[in-house]
């Protein structure tokens, strides 16, 4: 089944979320796949010609279409047309994009037990431990 522009796009973004938020950098890049996919589908769309006779309502105002995406978008003067969904904002910084030089990137994980985050798993583990003893003697 074929999906619409709007479908696209939400499978784009999902990708993109799961992308940041995978484990793993085969995971990741299996989901960046993915993404690029989708965007490729997009601009495959986007590429349809539109309808040059759109029927409007009889006696009504002709129908607007908003956004970029039913076409090419009005420039104003001095300004670079839209090359690609990405440019609009949609796009993620793949991971092994290489930063400019002096700038250093750095994953940190984080675990929430309640109103306390740690980076150390087993800190968090502990943490947890100790709320679920102190639940049971409160119930006790």
């Amino acid at each position: 089944m074929a999906m619409d522009l709007n479908e696209l796009l939400h499978e784009h973004q999902a990708a993109v979320m799961r992308a940041a938020a995978a484990g793993d950098a085969t995971e990741r890049d299996n989901h960046f796949a993915k993404v690029a996919e989708y965007a490729e589908r997009v601009r495959a769309l986007r590429k349809v010609k539109p309808m040059t006779d759109t029927p409007t309502k009889a006696g009504g105002p002709p129908a607007i279409i908003y956004g970029t995406y039913a076409g090419e978008a009005p420039q104003a003067s001095g300004t670079q047309p839209i090359a690609s969904w990405e440019d609009e904002g949609g796009a993620v910084r793949h991971p092994h994009t290489p930063l400019p030089e002096g700038i250093a990137s750095q994953l940190l994980r984080e675990y929430r037990v309640g109103p306390y985050v740690y980076q150390d798993l087993d800190l968090a583990v502990a943490e947890h431990l100790r709320q679920l003893a102190a639940a049971d003697r409160s119930t006790a």
